[in-house]
Order: C-alpha cells, then structure tokens, then sequence
C-alpha cells in the first residue's frame, strides 16, 4: 500500500484484484506518473460476497478508485468481482477489464456488470495512462457531485437515560438551522426509538433498517422516499415506533449506506446503541466523530471508563472519540478535570442541565430552536461550531459553569473506577 499521505494530491486509487506481477508493476508505475492517481495495493484474491477484504482506509476516503480485474484466472469470479465492487462503491469506481483474450459474450458481460474498459496483456503503459486519464476528466465533470464528503457522527450512551437522544435531535436541528447545513439524524434503534416523537413526526413507515436491507437499490430516488422531512430543514431516518423483530445490519450493509449517505448530505448523526456487537464496530471504525455521552453519576461514570477503555482499542478510535458531560449543574461533587484522570481521557463538550425546558419540548414534539441565548443554547452553538469549522464562539463562562471550574471535590473512595481487567 502507498503512503496515506499521498492522497492529499492524489483524488484516485488504483488497485488490482487477482493479477499478475507485471499487470500490478504496470499499474503502479503509472499510477505514480500519472497526475489525480495514487496505488492503493493489490488483493491476491477475487472479491465476491463470501470473500471480501480489508479496504483501507485510504481507499475509502479517496474521491474515486479504479480497479484493473484479471479476467484470465476465472472468468466466472471475475465477473462476480465485478459485481460486487460496483455494489461496495457504487458510483466511486471504474473498473477495467484485463485479459490475454475476452470472447465477445464474456465482454458483454462484463460492460453490463460495470467495466468501462478493457487492456490486453502485456499491459501496454501509454494505453493504461491513457485509461486514468480518462478517468480523471470524468472525475472532474463530476465534481461538484462528487465533492462533498459528508461528516458521520455516531452517538453513545454511556448507559440509558443519560440524554444521548436528546442532544444529538437538538445538535442536529441546530446544525439544519444555524448553519444551514444539508442534515441527515439516523434513530438506529431496531424498536420504540425516540427521534421521530421527539420531532413531532408521525408517518414512520420506513426505517432505517429497511434501507439496509434494500442496499443493491440505493440511491437518490429510493432515499428520498425513506426519509422524513422536519420543518426546521432536518432529514430524518426513524425506527419502528412499535415492538419489531430484531435484525442486526452486516457490516457491509452499514458500510455501503454510509458511503452513500456521506455523498448525499453535510452531517450525518446516528444515535445508535453499544449494545449492537454486529453494527457497533463498524461505526465506530466509520463514524468521523465518536460521541459518548454520560452524565456526573457513579453508575454512568463507571460504565463510561469501562466503554471507553474497549472503544479505544479499535485503531485510531482515540483520535476521534469525543467525551460529553451532560446536565453539567454547579453543584456537580465530582468535576470535569476529575473524571479526565480517572477516565484517562478529556471531557470534550459540557452541556449544562436543562431538564424542565427539554421535557416540555420533548412532549411537544417541538426541539428548542437554537439562538434564545440559554446556557444550554450556547453550549451547542460552540459545539456546532467546533463541527463546522467555524471560528469558535465566544461566550463568557456562566455562572454555573465557573463555580464549577472553581469547585474542588474529593473523588469517591479508591477502587470504584479501578480499570477494568485486560
């Protein structure tokens, strides 16, 4: 695999599936002279929905790929490859068809799978140059679709009741209104999630869960009929808002709806659940930002050092778990520089209480709009501005929050948050 780094200047990654050395040299050598690609590596094996690999990350976060598939070893796993790559990247790639001979029907076959070219070996290198300069001009017609890279938040609780649910609705909404970014929240609850009815929103007949299961058939039209729409701008994916059978999406399925969803909106915030084995992994190594949100209570506390110690262990999770101290009050015993010892990790946002005035929005169905200038309200006007990359905001310490900092508390008695074993 080539240098991460590289991907800076270089918007394509070139890759082969099941090729020979020289098809693979010729690849890489004209990835590297040709300007807009990079070569992302080689996989020994055909990709098909019984043997996928590891995509790396920066292929993943590459603007497209180009895929050269031998088609001289099997032509039978060829062809599924090339299926399957079509259905993983959807519209983010361009595959070329490779082999000493293609006989007419297999080539057919092949363009209606999705190759767009097809080489001879030997690999001629001014025809391949040729071939990714191509690409590159139809990358760059596309652009202005194919520019925007969307953020994916995901949400945990440290444990239930700790209003998990609540922020991500209010930074959502904030995040449509304020900043009028183009706002997509996902309720990622197989039952009785919240979103919608915290929203006012009634007509939930598809559910996030369904999108998964229609993958092969995503695309603008098939979201556009799923989604609800808020009036404050927000998108929304519910979940059932009755008792439903459990079906826990494959990390494939995951992998290929955020891919989408990314290329379709500015945010994307997923409040989902820890408890999902199957799922969580794979948001969790997505999710741009990583969200745990907890409050100042023993038992949330507890369970917040032990999940942030097994998040940390998914590769570079720690560079984007983000910790949420939520209904902050002045009379907190245990403070925020308290709980980063103990937890080993910083308190990135405190959101002070604001309970009454979140329950009568939340029975309402009506979130509080940004911009009434509470405690609360600025608190998420700084953390919006932190996601949006807008300079910070401003805003002096309220009372309650310096009597915080000032506070200085005895932690519980030693033990109570001792690590948990290896």
């Amino acid at each position: 695999m080539s240098d991460p780094s590289q991907t800076s200047q270089a918007t394509q990654a070139v890759f082969c599936v099941c090729t020979s050395d020289d098809v693979v040299r010729a690849a890489a050598d004209c990835s590297s002279d040709t300007d807009g690609f990079f070569f992302a590596g080689a996989f020994a094996d055909y990709i098909t929905a019984e043997k996928r690999p590891h995509f790396p990350p920066v292929m993943k976060a590459a603007a497209g790929c180009v895929a050269l598939v031998d088609f001289d070893t099997d032509p039978e796993l060829a062809l599924k490859s090339v299926e399957r790559l079509r259905q993983i990247f959807l519209k983010r790639i361009s595959i070329i068809a490779v082999g000493t001979d293609l006989n007419p029907n297999l080539l057919l076959q092949a363009i209606r799978l999705g190759c767009v070219e097809y080489l001879t070996k030997p690999i001629s290198l001014p025809d391949l140059r040729s071939s990714l300069r191509r690409f590159a001009e139809n990358l760059e017609s596309d652009q202005p679709a194919r520019n925007s890279t969307g953020r994916v938040m995901a949400f945990f609780g440290a444990k239930g009741g700790v209003g998990t649910t609540t922020l991500a609705v209010h930074l959502a909404t904030h995040l449509a209104i304020a900043h009028g970014r183009k706002t997509l929240i996902i309720d990622h609850k197989h039952q009785l999630g919240h979103i919608a009815l915290y929203l006012g929103l009634k007509d939930t007949r598809y559910h996030f869960e369904e999108l998964l299961q229609n993958v092969d058939r995503l695309d603008a039209d098939l979201l556009s009929g799923y989604v609800l729409h808020h009036s404050s701008g927000l998108d929304v994916l519910a979940s059932p808002d009755r008792s439903a059978n459990f079906r826990e999406g494959t990390q494939e399925e995951l992998e290929r709806v955020m891919d989408f969803l990314r290329r379709e909106y500015d945010c994307v915030l997923i409040d989902s659940s820890l408890t999902y084995q199957e799922t969580k992994m794979s948001l969790i190594e997505q999710a741009d930002d990583i969200y745990l949100v907890s409050t100042a209570d023993v038992a949330s506390l507890r369970d917040l050092v032990r999940l942030v110690d097994h998040i940390v262990q998914v590769p570079n999770a720690d560079s984007r778990l983000r910790i949420v101290m939520n209904r902050a009050t002045s009379n907190e015993s245990i403070t925020a520089e308290q709980i980063r010892r103990i937890v080993r990790f910083p308190v990135a946002h405190t959101v002070p209480n604001n309970y009454f005035e979140l329950i009568k929005s939340i029975n309402l169905g009506e979130p509080i709009p940004p911009g009434d200038k509470t405690p609360f309200d600025l608190a998420l006007a700084r953390w919006t501005a932190e996601i949006v990359g807008t300079s910070s905001i401003e805003v002096p310490g309220t009372a309650a929050e310096k009597k915080m900092k000032r506070r200085l508390s005895i932690w519980p008695p030693r033990g109570l948050f001792a690590p948990s074993p290896a």
